[in-house]
């Protein structure tokens, strides 16, 4: 029998002694204290069974194969111990090979060891305390098999360990995270598995209720102002505007309450105007978001028994990509984007799928927003500011992520 297989004979013919790329399998074979070894015919060097899958055979299969092929014996193949690149290999014919070899840690079952082809000139079972000296990357194997390690041992890319992945969170209890939808609210439950939960209320009080009947949940996080100014600009806008580099337009400047309360958006900027002595006005965009302002905040000051924080999804999705999010929320790029850095927290985004009462950016806001309970509720998030502010209405201001 030749030691190389015909796949290989058949491609030889083809390329010559040129370098071949191959798959490998290596198995350390087991009994009690000692291990299987083989002695190669073509070096003389002692080591563990190895050898070269067939087209489309399973490594571990391979494994087994080559171990009854070689030196008789039945084996049970436990776990991949390691993967390695072996560097090229100038064989006697002068064939030239490069190998990625799979090593298998594995335990003898039956059958007496014997030389049982010509790919060997002895086999034996050596004490693990007083192996025969062998080539570095054997004894690399061996130890790989041996360690107990429960993960294969591999190379990694240079500088992988140099940064750690972003840590996954579980609440103790279920929180809420809350955006604004055409629908009223959309609400994202994360439970204590992480498993999410999708709402929609078409007011925060509704919405919340509907969510207690399942879930007690013991933070809500919502994308709204809470905390509303009397006589200028909040701390929360102006400080987590500035950790929006590139997109610090998507965060508006809070009115004071009493151009929220005004009727009209032209009685608003005068009453914004009026508090600032003339200094600042108000955005149409903060004024169209007036309704659900008020709404929130006599909900807040209800005291609904659970504590509610301020949210703002983009500071979220800066903090858990490491960066501002630039792509725009509503384009694929975006919602890509998002859904990424949801992921790599492990909050997978549930679908979203058309006339659910809100979009899919207002979904993945409310996502973060959880995320950002989440945080909270284990005494790790951020505040923008450190110290909230407190104005007339006695509600802490701040923007947590």
């Amino acid at each position: 029998m030749s030691p190389v297989p015909d796949f290989v004979l058949a491609i030889r013919e083809k390329i010559g002694h040129d370098p071949l790329w191959l798959p490998g399998v290596t198995a350390v074979v087991r009994r009690g204290d000692e291990l299987l070894l083989v002695k190669r015919s073509d070096n003389g060097a002692w080591g563990p069974v190895t050898g070269i899958p067939d087209p489309g055979e399973e490594p571990a299969v391979a494994a087994a194969r080559e171990a009854m092929e070689e030196a008789g014996v039945t084996i049970r193949v436990d776990r991949l111990a390691s993967t390695a690149v072996h560097g090229e290999i100038l064989h006697v014919n002068g064939d030239r090979a490069t190998y990625l070899d799979l090593t298998f840690a594995c335990t003898w079952l039956d059958g007496e060891a014997h030389v049982a082809d010509d790919e060997s000139t002895d086999v034996r079972w050596w004490p693990i305390g007083s192996l025969p000296p062998m080539p570095e990357v054997m004894l690399a194997r061996i130890g790989a098999a041996l360690s107990g390690e429960r993960e294969a041992r591999f190379v990694a890319p240079a500088g992988q360990g140099e940064v750690e992945p972003p840590p996954v969170l579980a609440p103790d209890e279920p929180v809420l995270g809350v955006d604004a939808c055409p629908g009223g609210w959309v609400g994202v439950v994360l439970d204590v598995d992480r498993r999410e939960s999708v709402f929609v209320g078409r007011t925060i009080a509704e919405l919340v209720a509907l969510v207690r009947e399942q879930h007690a949940v013991s933070v809500v996080a919502i994308d709204i102002p809470i905390g509303l100014p009397d006589t200028g600009g909040r701390q929360a806008d102006a400080e987590a505007r500035r950790v929006l580099v590139g997109k610090s337009s998507s965060l508006f400047s809070t009115p004071v309450r009493s151009a929220l309360e005004a009727a009209t958006y032209e009685e608003a900027r005068a009453a914004n105007l009026a508090a600032t002595d003339g200094r600042t006005s108000v955005s149409a965009q903060a004024y169209a978001l007036r309704e659900k302002v008020l709404q929130v905040d006599a909900w807040v000051r209800s005291r609904p028994g659970v504590e509610v924080v301020e949210v703002h999804p983009e500071v979220s999705f800066a903090r858990m990509a490491g960066a501002p999010v630039l792509a725009r929320k509503k384009d694929a790029d975006g919602v890509r984007a998002r859904r990424e850095a949801l992921a790599a927290h492990g909050i997978v985004a549930p679908p979203w799928f058309r006339g659910a009462g809100f979009g899919e950016d207002d979904l993945l806001d409310a996502c973060a927003a959880a995320w950002s309970a989440v945080r909270h509720s284990l005494g790790v998030s951020e505040s923008f500011p450190a110290t909230p502010e407190v104005f007339s209405d006695g509600i802490p201001a701040a923007i947590r992520a």
